[in-house]
């Protein structure tokens, strides 16, 4: 179990190829094959936070809680909360959606959270941490909000959302990202003992500061 929890990410990136060739192959409509997409894309985009190149944990306890501190031992994050935190977002605006057609918002939810990600990983990690890259800025940029571009220009379903489709869609986003990130659950997985970040997953290749090494 210890050993699933603790290479979750590479297998999110055995699950993104095998989703992406259902969303290829399968005889889905545009929603549908949308949504499969972005799921897709989302197990990517785990897969470079947190193993290749990694480095997501650190920029996340950095920008995300505003503390500066190299030792993961005080972060109060771990594998086992990132899975749960990450799979579980998934499952509840994505899975949710592909599941659940006939609640619209729910789609539509899955669609603006790629704009989120792309506001987050593209201005606000890049510029606090003064970088033209972070983990998970290239699964953003040139996975997740291209296929939800298509969505928006493409799905005939446009024509439905009613202004609060777009309230209750972006509500639903944030509070699912506090429960699966912010709740006490999340933080008291946390502290369990047996799942920690390897080297490369909490800081990514670049250990170039030497507290940040000694720490990892």
């Amino acid at each position: 179990m210890k050993s699933f929890v603790n290479h979750w990410a590479p297998v999110s990136l055995a699950l993104g190829v095998i989703v992406a060739l259902v969303a290829a192959l399968g005889p889905w409509g545009l929603t549908q094959r949308v949504l499969l997409g972005l799921i897709a894309c989302l197990f990517l985009h785990f897969f470079e936070e947190f193993w290749w190149p990694g480095g997501f944990p650190y920029v996340g306890v950095k920008v995300m809680l505003g503390k500066d501190e190299s030792d993961p031992a005080k972060w109060n994050t771990n594998n086992l909360a990132s899975l749960f935190g990450n799979w579980g977002f998934l499952l509840l605006i994505y899975v949710a959606a592909l599941l659940l057609p006939q609640v619209r918002f729910l789609t539509l939810s899955a669609v603006l959270f790629s704009f989120l990600e792309l506001f987050q990983h593209l201005i606000v990690f890049n510029v606090r941490l003064k970088r033209f890259y972070n983990p998970g800025l290239v699964t953003a940029v040139f996975g997740m909000v291209p296929i939800a571009i298509f969505y928006l220009l493409n799905s005939p379903d446009m024509a439905l959302y009613a202004w609060y489709d777009y309230v209750i869609a972006l509500v639903w986003a944030v509070a699912v990202f506090l429960f699966c990130f912010r709740s006490p659950l999340y933080w008291s997985l946390g502290k369990k003992d047996g799942f920690p970040f390897t080297p490369r997953a909490a800081f990514g290749p670049e250990l170039k500061d030497a507290n940040v090494r000694d720490a990892a």
